[in-house]
């Protein structure tokens, strides 16, 4: 998954879970290919990444 790519290469995964306030398991299982995230993950990952999420 990209987001993965984009957690690994911000300092792991670890550390954006302190960013975004998630637990870390939790952060592994929703960049996994089973993981299922909820709309508000999604949207703290962006923040904690510093993406832009746009809709269209």
């Amino acid at each position: 998954m990209a987001l993965r790519n984009v957690a690994e290469a911000q300092g792991g995964v670890g550390t954006l879970a302190k960013k975004a306030h998630v637990g870390r398991e939790s952060l592994y299982k929703t960049l996994s290919g089973a993981g299922n995230p909820k709309w508000h993950t999604l949207v703290s990952l962006c923040v904690a990444m510093g993406l832009n999420l746009r809709l269209s």
